[in-house]
């Protein structure tokens, strides 16, 4: 399965400077591997415990 981060409307990630490199995204893709690659879940995270917003 493939974890794909909703960019629109007012989620945290893309104003978060781990966006692309988040440990909470790493872990969600490898929790999910196992089910089948032709899946996909959007998700859109609007709080985060790992937030650091960016300039």
């Amino acid at each position: 399965m493939k974890i794909e981060i909703n960019h629109r409307g007012n989620g945290a990630c893309p104003l978060c400077i781990q966006n692309g490199k988040c440990k909470i995204t790493k872990a969600l893709n490898e929790a999910t591997n196992p089910i089948k690659q032709s899946d996909a879940l959007e998700i859109v995270i609007y709080t985060c415990p790992e937030f650091k917003e960016t300039a």
